[in-house]
């Protein structure tokens, strides 16, 4: 029974492998493949100042991919504002092997939890191809859009608090050293007079 289990085990793993070597080879055409990373460097998205969206794409594949394109819809206009950057970028052609970067400047416009989606990639996957093929950046899900004010109260240095704190505790350090000095003087001066 379990030799059974075992001989089953290693022809079906045989048959997955088989499988995996054919897909393979018929799969052995040559034409541009591209992968597209999109990534905010921004540690925190705050209401009121600057994202960076970075789009990285690499061909992957052996051609060259011409008349490539990258479409972003998923910042609209009521949550965000463009600042530099374009949303809709176009390349004449991307080498086999090769990658561009592009980058957008956004500011967030309200402070809700966003979902940010993936991006739109298109582009010839060879000189002969009539269609477009089609691709999605990778996206993020929800990122929390901070507000200013809770930002600053998580974040910012907190000088003010800080100097308020001196002030206040100020006088429950200074009272005890006058009146210390003011005995070790007193007493300073006794000593000093019954050695001589």
């Amino acid at each position: 029974n379990t030799f059974q289990q075992v001989a089953m085990c290693k022809i079906s793993s045989a048959l997955v492998l088989l499988m995996m070597v054919m897909s393979c080879m018929a799969d052995t055409e040559e034409r541009a493949q591209i992968v597209a990373l999109k990534t905010i460097l921004n540690n925190l998205v705050v209401k009121g100042k600057d994202i960076t969206v970075q789009y990285d794409l690499y061909n992957v594949g052996s051609k060259a991919a011409r008349n490539l394109q990258l479409e972003e819809e998923g910042f609209p206009s009521d949550y965000f504002e463009l600042k530099a950057g374009l949303l809709r970028a176009r390349w004449a052609s991307l080498p086999a092997g090769a990658n561009v970067s592009h980058s957008v400047v956004l500011t967030p416009l309200q402070s809700v939890m966003f979902n940010v989606s993936q991006a739109t990639v298109r582009y010839r996957a060879s000189e002969d191809s009539r269609g477009f093929t089609v691709g999605q950046t990778s996206g993020f899900g929800e990122v929390v859009i901070y507000d200013t004010a809770a930002y600053d109260r998580q974040f910012s240095a907190h000088a003010t608090e800080w100097l308020t704190f001196g002030l206040m505790s100020l006088p429950s350090i200074a009272i005890p050293m006058a009146l210390w000095y003011k005995s070790h003087r007193k007493y300073a001066a006794l000593a000093t007079r019954k050695l001589d």
